[in-house]
C-alpha cells in the first residue's frame, strides 16, 4: 500500500508515522487526561484497516483525517492538540513554500524592486544579498523579537526598519572620523594607509574610508564637515606647488621656514608666501587645479567604487559650507562645481556622495555673510543637480554648539531611494 504525500511523490505506507504521531500529541497532555497504550494500539489499527480497505493508494490528508476522529471518539483533549499540531505543520509548510519562492525570484531577479539607489538587484551580489536578506528578514522575525512586534510589523502598524540586520545586530549609519584618520593614517585587514600629505591622497582616502566603513556595518556613511576637514591637506598641497614655483619661476632654492610637517597651521594667504608673487601665484593656481581633480576623481570613486559582495555603491553623504578659510571655501566652491558639471561623458548627475550644506547664521544665511556666494551656488546646484540638501546648524536641538569647533556643528546623512 502507498501513500501520496502532499507533494505528488509515493511513499510505501508506514503505521510506525500514525504511531508516532499520535504519540506526541498524547505526550503533549497532563499524564491524567492521556490514552493509554492499549487505546493508541486500537486507534493505530482503526486507521491502518481503514486505508487497507480503500483499495488504492491513500492520500496523507485521509490518514490525518482519520486519525483525528479515531482520537476524537475517545480522548477530546489529546484530539484537541492533535488537531493544533496539523496546523502548525500546515502554517511551517506554508510559510516553507512561500519562503521557496521569494528566494527563487530573488536568486533570479524576477521580482526586482530596486528598493535603494545603491543597490543593483540584478547583478550577482545583488542577487546573493537580496536572497540572503529575505531569509535574516524571516529568521529575524521567528526568533528575534516578541510576537506581538512580530504581528505589527506584518500587520503594517509598525516598520522595523533593516530589519534583515535585526538579528546580526549590526549598526546603522554612522558619521567617519576623517579628521583622525587622514592625519594620522589607519589600518586595513591587509596593510597600513599612512597619513595623506596632500588634498589629492586626502580626498582619495575619503572614498577608501568610505568603502571600507561600507564593509563593516549596515546603513550610510557620512563626513560631519568635509571643507573643515580638508584644510591641512589643502596647505600641503599648496607648500608642494609653492616649492616647484620657486624652484622654476623665481629661481630661488632657498630652504623655506616651513615644510609639511609644520604647514598645517599656516593660510595659504599669508604675507610670508607673497614675498614672492611668481611662486605665489604659480603655487595657488596649481593648488585650484589639483583640488578640482581631486573632488572629480572622489565623485567618480564614489560612483563606480562597489562594497558589498560587488552589488552595492557606499552610501555616502557629505556635509559642508561653513568654513570660511580661504581653504574651506575652495573645497566648498569645488564640491559644488563638480556637481553642476556632473559626471562622466554625458555629465550625468551625481548620486554620491550626497551633498547637504550647513546652513549658519553669519556664515552663509545672508548676503554680506562670508559663505553667502556658496550658498547660492549650492541654490544653483539643488536646482540643476538634486544636490545638496540643507541643514540648519542653529536649529533648537543643536543650541549651544561652539562656533569655533566644526565638530560641533549639526550634520546629518541624507537617504535616496529609486
Amino acid at each position: 500500500m502507498n501513500v501520496i504525500k502532499r507533494s505528488g511523490t509515493r511513499v510505501s505506507f508506514n503505521e510506525n508515522k500514525i504511531l508516532s504521531a499520535i504519540t506526541r500529541a498524547n505526550n503533549s497532555v497532563e499524564e491524567k487526561d492521556r490514552l493509554s497504550d492499549a487505546q493508541i494500539q486500537v486507534i493505530v489499527g482503526n486507521v491502518v484497516e481503514f486505508c487497507k480497505s480503500l483499495e488504492r493508494a491513500v492520500n496523507v490528508e485521509e490518514i490525518q483525517d482519520k486519525v483525528e476522529e479515531e482520537i476524537s471518539k475517545i480522548n477530546f483533549a489529546v484530539a484537541k492538540n492533535y488537531i493544533t499540531y496539523r496546523y502548525d505543520r500546515m502554517l511551517a509548510r506554508d510559510k516553507y513554500a512561500k519562503m521557496e519562492q521569494i528566494i527563487h525570484d530573488k536568486l533570479m531577479a524576477t521580482d526586482v524592486q530596486n528598493q535603494n539607489a545603491n543597490v543593483d538587484e540584478k547583478s550577482f551580489g545583488g542577487r546573493v544579498g537580496e536572497t540572503t536578506s529575505a531569509i535574516m528578514k524571516q529568521y529575524a522575525l521567528d526568533h528575534c523579537m516578541t510576537k506581538m512586534s512580530k504581528n505589527n510589523h506584518l500587520n503594517n502598524e509598525i516598520y522595523i526598519h533593516d530589519l534583515d540586520s535585526y538579528s546580526v545586530g549590526m549598526h546603522n549609519c554612522l558619521s567617519v572620523p576623517f579628521d583622525k584618520l587622514l592625519a594620522k593614517g589607519f589600518n586595513t585587514r591587509q596593510t597600513d594607509v599612512r597619513p595623506a600629505n596632500s588634498v589629492n591622497t586626502a580626498f582619495q582616502l575619503v572614498a577608501v574610508l568610505f568603502q571600507l566603513q561600507s564593509l563593516m556595518q549596515f546603513g550610510g556613511v557620512s563626513a560631519t564637515h568635509i571643507d573643515w576637514t580638508m584644510v591641512p591637506y589643502v596647505r600641503k598641497s599648496f607648500l608642494k606647488h609653492y616649492i616647484d614655483g620657486m624652484k622654476y619661476v623665481e629661481r630661488k632654492t632657498d630652504q623655506l621656514k616651513y615644510n609639511k610637517n609644520n604647514v598645517a597651521d599656516v593660510s595659504i594667504e599669508s604675507t610670508y608666501w607673497k614675498q614672492y608673487p611668481g611662486a605665489y601665484e604659480y603655487a595657488m593656481d596649481m593648488t585650484k587645479k589639483e583640488i578640482k581633480q581631486a573632488v572629480e576623481a572622489c565623485y567618480h570613486n564614489l560612483n563606480t567604487l562597489q562594497s558589498r559582495s560587488g552589488n552595492q555603491l557606499p552610501f555616502s553623504s557629505i556635509n559642508y559650507g561653513t568654513c570660511t578659510l580661504t581653504e574651506g571655501r575652495l573645497i566648498t566652491k569645488a564640491l559644488l562645481e563638480v556637481s553642476i558639471e556632473g559626471i562622466g561623458k554625458l555629465h550625468k548627475t551625481s548620486i554620491f556622495p550626497c551633498g547637504i550644506f550647513q546652513c549658519m547664521k553669519g556664515v552663509n544665511r545672508a548676503p554680506g555673510d562670508p559663505n553667502y556666494d556658496l550658498f547660492q551656488l549650492a541654490l544653483r546646484s539643488t536646482a540643476q543637480r538634486l544636490y545638496p540638501n540643507y541643514a540648519n546648524v542653529d536649529w533648537s536641538g543643536n543650541a549651544g554648539y561652539d562656533r569655533n569647533d566644526p565638530k560641533t556643528y549639526f550634520s546629518t546623512i541624507n537617504k535616496t531611494v529609486a
